[in-house]
């Protein structure tokens, strides 16, 4: 994951350091506003989110959040404030949410994740089938996001359409693991026929499969089953792991 930060004090620079590190992510530090809005621009589609301090010099990050969503592609902003009465804010300057600061690394990790949550993509590219993340439009539709993920589901789309579906979230495990993990390569993926709204065709190797979409009443059983099925596969990888 690639963070931007925008942050002038020097304590809580050496805190975003330590948590990126201790994390795994990648990270930029601009030390106000203007180097923030500069970064992303030299840098399109490259940050999956930006941590934006307040109180900035030279350009603070209410402007500096106004000025990436005029002149940048969308990326989702986290505002970072000592005030917490700044909160409404910095939503109303173009932010996604906001956290007072300090922050408690363990609370800080679970904004950013829940943040970064992001719909698939379906590519097809010499007969093999790949699923992508891509960054979201907008703010409404990673608002949109976020209430799928709390019901374990996300967005995927077929690639050359313009429909997205709702799809339980281990989609890409799951494509993954029945058509590409028994050996056999997908050889053809099939647009949506018009007299079927809610029907995508597969061809693995020469056998004709069909995968329907769940209609409302039966997505909630099919949720439950996959994330039994998911628990079970940890507790055996648990135990395997144990074991060694």
């Amino acid at each position: 994951m690639n963070i931007l930060i925008a942050e002038d004090t020097p304590l809580f620079q050496a805190a975003h350091a330590f948590a990126m590190k201790r994390w795994g992510f990648a990270y930029d530090m601009a030390e106000n506003g203007i180097e923030a809005v500069n970064y992303a621009k030299a840098n399109v589609g490259r940050y999956d989110l930006c941590i934006m301090d307040v109180s900035m010099p030279l350009l603070d990050g209410l402007a500096a959040t106004k000025a990436l969503r005029s002149e940048v592609s969308y990326l989702p902003i986290l505002g970072y404030s000592s005030d917490a009465d700044m909160r409404e804010a910095c939503l109303q300057s173009g932010m996604d949410e906001f956290v007072e600061k300090p922050c408690p690394t363990n609370q800080l990790l679970e904004v950013i994740e829940d943040l970064t949550h992001k719909p698939m993509v379906a590519h097809v590219d010499n007969e093999a089938l790949s699923i992508s993340q891509v960054m979201p439009m907008n703010a409404d539709e990673l608002k949109e996001l976020r209430e799928l993920k709390k019901n374990g589901l996300t967005k995927l789309k077929l690639l050359g359409l313009d429909h997205w579906f709702i799809v339980h979230k281990n989609i890409q495990n799951k494509i993954s693991h029945d058509l590409v993990g028994e050996g056999k390569d997908i050889s053809e993926f099939i647009d949506r026929s018009p007299d079927e709204p809610g029907r995508c065709h597969l061809y693995k190797a020469n056998l004709y499969i069909t995968k329907d979409l769940f209609l409302p009443d039966e997505l909630e059983d099919a949720i439950q089953k996959e994330n039994e099925a998911v628990m079970r596969l940890d507790k055996l990888a648990e135990k395997r792991s144990d074991s060694d």
